[in-house]
């Protein structure tokens, strides 16, 4: 599975503010407790990103934390726990994802 979606990346700046980013990526894989994402972009162990669907899938804005980090040639692969999904968003993410698999 490979579903294109967007990426907000937060950096801590100096006097406690931050600064963000947006990139593409894409979904690969969901599992129980987190997700795989993949970016040309490279990001680090322990950043939180926002993960933004497209709007077709009318879906929330999820919040997932980098926990594992792999590179294939140009292409880093995150492995993200997430963070405050509620069991009914859940329930739409693993809808809409099996919706693009049919």
């Amino acid at each position: 599975m490979e579903i294109p979606l967007m990426l907000s990346v937060y950096q801590w700046e100096q006097a406690g503010s931050f600064s963000g980013q947006t990139i593409e990526g894409k979904l690969l894989d969901l599992s129980d407790s987190g997700l795989q994402i993949s970016s040309s972009i490279r990001l680090e162990k322990d950043m939180f990103v926002v993960i933004h669907f497209l709007q077709e899938a009318g879906l929330p804005p999820i919040t997932a934390r980098i926990i594992r980090i792999e590179q294939q040639d140009d292409i880093f692969h995150y492995g993200c726990m997430l963070t405050g999904l509620s069991p009914y968003q859940r329930l739409q993410l693993e809808q809409y994802i099996h919706s693009k698999l049919d």
